[in-house]
């Protein structure tokens, strides 16, 4: 098959690698169409050998069961979504022609939802479902939060900030975000209550008067750049709890904030070493995100939940070219490339 290989300089080069073989309780899917993102092309740079697979996100037809994977669960000839850790092992990634994955994480792509729409789907909802019912403990969907419960999400405008907005309204939170100002008819449209210019130099002392002064939860989409010290800041006096998408939690301001980093990798099931941090496999991760993969598909069938817009580009060929544009902040929808 053909995949997006990490070379010895950093770059990513197109190469022949075999095709993954499945174990017991894994499925082998044909790649339609492969999401980006910011871990990506980190992961080339910062932590993955030569030699690594790229690529977290996919979509595709299953063609191969597992022995142990239960034929009333999982077809051939489904399409699914799926997440795998990319750039970390020369066998597997998700900007290949083929890629393997354990069945219970991954989803049916409902018939009102394309393929390359739903590449859109899996790092970031992983990570939200991880921090938003995991880390924060919000009610999960159907059940509702209290009436009047806030939570900030900075970043808005990101893939995580917008399924984190709407997933936070299904569970009946008001949501205050921030982002540029001509993304602001967008992110209410998915539900924000208040959008605030991230820009702006009063932009916590908005956030605040907004929401009458009593937020209580938050979460970090964007994790550099000052964003999680000025997402504490926007909390009521008393604090609450902070998640983060990044790992920087030095020279924070407000200690009554309690505040913790989410790690997607650990809804496989899997340890996650990224650098210095080493985090144990997390039975109850697993469980929440194979509770949601079984359930988000209905809720993007019903229009309940909405796909994100999306730039498709051509070929695995074109992984390096989205890589830079996304590096470099150039990129304006979350990018998808067409495989097959």
């Amino acid at each position: 098959m053909r995949a997006v290989v990490v070379q010895e300089d950093k770059t990513v080069k197109v190469e022949d690698k075999p095709v993954p073989k499945i174990g017991p309780n894994e499925i082998l899917i044909k790649v339609i169409a492969a999401g980006l993102n910011p871990t990506d092309w980190k992961g080339v740079q910062k932590r993955a050998s030569p030699g690594a697979i790229v690529g977290c996100d996919a979509v595709g037809e299953v063609i191969l069961l597992g022995s142990d994977v239960p034929p009333s669960e999982v077809k051939k000839g489904e399409i699914r979504w799926l997440f795998v850790m990319g750039a970390a092992s020369p066998e597997n990634g998700a900007f290949a022609e083929y890629v393997r994955t354990p069945w219970d994480v991954t989803s049916v792509v409902p018939s009102n939802v394309s393929p390359h729409q739903a590449a859109s789907f899996p790092v970031p909802l992983s990570t939200d479902v991880l921090a938003l019912y995991g880390q924060l403990k919000i009610p999960q969907y159907p059940e509702q939060a209290p009436k009047d419960t806030w939570i900030v999400i900075w970043g808005g405008a990101s893939a995580t900030g917008q399924y984190a907005i709407q997933l936070a309204k299904l569970s009946g939170l008001k949501v205050a975000t921030t982002a540029s100002t001509h993304r602001w008819d967008l992110l209410r449209g998915l539900g924000a209550d208040v959008v605030v210019d991230y820009k702006d130099p009063d932009v916590v002392a908005k956030l605040k008067e907004a929401t009458n002064d009593s937020i209580s939860l938050g979460y970090d989409c964007i994790s550099e750049g000052g964003t999680i010290q000025k997402t504490q800041e926007a909390f009521q006096p008393s604090g609450g709890k902070l998640i983060t998408t990044l790992f920087d939690l030095s020279n924070l301001p407000r200690p009554e904030v309690q505040t913790e980093y989410v790690l997607a990798p650990l809804t496989l099931g899997l340890p996650v070493q990224f650098g210095p941090i080493e985090v144990p496999a997390n039975p109850d991760a697993k469980a929440i995100y194979v509770k949601w993969c079984n359930l988000l598909p209905s809720l993007f069938a019903d229009g309940k939940l909405l796909p994100i817009d999306i730039e498709i580009l051509d070929g695995l060929e074109s992984v390096a070219k989205g890589m830079e544009l996304l590096k470099t902040g150039k990129a304006t929808k979350k990018i998808v490339f067409s495989i097959a």
